[in-house]
């Protein structure tokens, strides 16, 4: 994702982020068939997951478990999405190494 791999500092980001995913997963979940509320969904997931992984705002306690529910709720609908696949794998791979219970599964 663009802007190299550190996040914003400024809370109104993810504050924002956060009230965009509660929207379109609502739209999802009264639309689940229409193109374009699946586009956005995708769209707003990839954003929110990515800026919760990099969020200097965030604990790794808070920013990896977020990111990874995220990512698996965008790859449910895409399910090769090329920002979520590669993301969710390596969180889910760092778990593993350190010998972690992987978030959510």
């Amino acid at each position: 994702m663009g802007g190299g791999d550190q996040g914003s500092s400024d809370p109104k980001v993810l504050a924002n982020l956060d009230k965009q995913w509660k929207d379109v997963t609502i739209a999802l979940l009264k639309h689940p068939k229409d193109k374009k509320v699946r586009e956005n969904y995708v769209t707003v997931g990839v954003k929110y997951g990515h800026e919760s992984m990099v969020s200097p705002l965030l604990t790794p306690h808070v920013k990896y478990p977020q990111a990874l529910r995220i990512y698996k709720a965008v790859l449910k609908v895409d399910p090769t999405n090329p920002v979520a696949k590669p993301e969710s794998d390596l969180i889910i791979k760092i778990y593993q190494q350190m010998g972690r219970k992987v978030p959510g599964g």
